[in-house]
């Protein structure tokens, strides 16, 4: 059958030229975020110790004479940590390109002449066609740019042959 081949061209057609309307359009870009963070904690502890030693020498018939010796010392630690943290963050965003105006154009064109000759294609063959076109499309709002992502495309195609 001629029609089921022309419904199936037309379908394929319309299908890569979604296809390829979407690649003009829009590109896909990863950035990779990494970032790492250095926390240097220093401590330092001084002990200080301090001893005194208190001596005292008593001799009979002789002045009393007292030694007093005192000792410090000192200790000092530091201790040094380091902390090294590395987030990574993927990000995946959806933008949308410039293209020219004479390649949407002629997309365009295309477009109408192949939808022009299956209509005529039809009417000689006296068939009526049906098609349901489903297309899921979702709206992101980012930074106040609006973000138009076209998931879903099915097509749906019925024919019925018309009565004499």
């Amino acid at each position: 059958y001629v029609y089921v081949y022309v419904y199936f061209t037309f379908t394929f057609t319309y299908v890569t030229y979604l296809l390829t309307l979407l690649t003009y359009y829009y590109y896909y870009y990863v950035r990779t975020y990494v970032r790492t963070y250095v926390r240097t904690y220093v401590r330092t502890y001084v002990r200080t110790y301090v001893r005194t030693y208190v001596r005292t020498y008593v001799r009979t018939y002789v002045v009393v004479r007292t030694y007093v010796r005192t000792y410090v010392r000192t200790y000092v630690r530091t201790y040094v940590r380091t902390y090294v943290r590395t987030y990574v963050r993927t990000y995946v965003r959806y933008v949308r390109t410039t293209t020219t105006t004479t390649t949407t154009t002629y997309y365009y064109v295309l477009l109408l002449l192949l939808y022009t000759t299956t209509i005529l294609l039809l009417l000689l063959l006296r068939t009526t066609i049906y098609i349901y076109i489903y297309i899921y499309i979702y709206i992101y709002i980012y930074n106040n740019i609006i973000i138009i992502i076209i998931n879903k495309i099915k097509i749906k195609i019925k024919n019925k042959k018309i009565k004499k």
